[in-house]
């Protein structure tokens, strides 16, 4: 089994359209996968949900697709509700622009996708936003490299987050987006792979766009990560030249 996953498109077509090429460029996959938030804050929603459609990407929804679908109803987590109102607006904006066809397709994508490549639930990969649990909370990257970012463990292996958000799931591979950096952790008999962001790169502030490949091999999961070089200039030039509510917001995270 072989499988290609992205995340965190955000509406930047440019973005999309150089992983869907790469993506074409490797061959073969049983699936191409998108781990959600993918046509909020960015220039052109509408351009993006149609490439991912005529793809045949199997995607599952983020938080930003739950801002689409209740755009009146506030975030449950602080991060986001202190950011309300700059996304509130850009939701409406995004929404006027999706046809009925392509609001169908993003309201109906699930929670959640599961592959077995052995038929054993202990050895499935799922597909989630943000953990197996909800779309807001964060998983971080390992406590080591916790350390090098911030100088301090965030979210330690033991931290109650982690337990409510993993303890249960039947799966060997959890592969995730919404934190916009790229990493891999181990937690108990799990890997925990952040395939990161295909734009608004908040966290590192690398332009490039990237993906991972999952191919399942004799007992394993082995994950291939991916940068993919576009113009990204592009698409800070399309955000400043639409008419997006606090445009400036989203720009500042390609700085």
């Amino acid at each position: 089994m072989r499988l290609a996953i992205f995340s965190d498109i955000h509406g930047n077509p440019y973005a999309c359209e150089a992983v869907l090429h790469a993506i074409a460029r490797e061959g073969a996959f049983d699936a191409i996968l998108a781990a959600g938030d993918l046509c909020l804050g960015g220039s052109d929603p509408k351009g993006c949900v149609e490439q991912l459609m005529a793809a045949g990407v199997q995607a599952v929804y983020g938080n930003t697709e739950q801002y689409l679908r209740f755009p009146d109803q506030t975030p449950p987590d602080e991060l986001h509700r202190s950011m309300w109102n700059v996304i509130q607006p850009a939701a409406y904006w995004t929404l006027a622009r999706l046809s009925s066809e392509q609001l169908s397709w993003v309201f109906g994508l699930p929670f959640e996708r599961r592959f077995s490549p052995t038929g054993r639930a202990g050895d499935d990969l799922i597909l989630v936003h943000a953990n197996p649990k909800d779309v807001e909370m964060m998983i971080y990257p390992p406590e080591t490299e916790q350390l090098r970012m911030w100088g301090k463990v965030r979210q330690p292996d033991e931290a109650a987050e982690l337990q409510q958000s993993l303890s249960g799931v039947e799966a060997r591979m959890i592969a995730f987006g919404h934190f916009h950096y790229m990493f891999q952790r181990l937690w108990r008999e799990k890997t925990l792979a952040c395939v990161a962001c295909c734009s608004l790169p908040a966290i590192d502030h690398d332009r490039r766009a990237r993906f991972s490949i999952f191919e399942w091999v004799k007992t394993k999961w082995v994950i291939c990560q991916q940068w993919v070089e576009y113009e990204a200039q592009q698409e800070i030039a399309a955000l400043q030249a639409c008419d997006m509510p606090f445009k400036d917001n989203f720009l500042r995270y390609f700085d």
